[in-house]
């Protein structure tokens, strides 16, 4: 009953993308730039003379998702349309959904909003 009610809280929160990440989409792809953060990077970066940024290509999926993360679609929004677009069970596209935001979130690209905050 307690795991059902985080999961209904959890599905009713929004990603949305840090406006500081930049990106763009190449036909079914979306690179994403992302600034060194931290001074260690920028230093060993300006040092061995390496861009400042780093680049990040999402796959189809990802990148889908990515384009869904605009702080006006929750969760269950888009794990719903992840289902109907590749086939995948609810179980699937939800699991592989929380999996691939979180990864976003530890890299620090995405942040949640609460459901009543929009």
């Amino acid at each position: 009953m307690e795991r059902e009610k985080e999961l209904r809280k959890l599905s009713q929160r929004r990603p949305c993308r840090f406006e500081r990440v930049e990106w763009q989409n190449l036909g079914d792809k979306v690179v994403l730039k992302v600034r060194r953060s931290d001074w260690l990077a920028s230093l060993m970066a300006w040092l061995l003379s390496r861009p400042i940024y780093r680049q990040i290509e999402l796959d189809e999926i990802g990148s889908f998702v990515w384009q869904l993360c605009d702080g006006s679609h929750t969760i269950a929004d888009i794990a719903e349309r992840l289902q109907k677009r590749y086939q995948l069970s609810r179980r699937e596209a939800f699991a592989s959904l929380i999996e691939f935001l979180s990864q976003l979130k530890r890299k620090g690209l995405i942040s949640f909003e609460e459901a009543d905050e929009k």
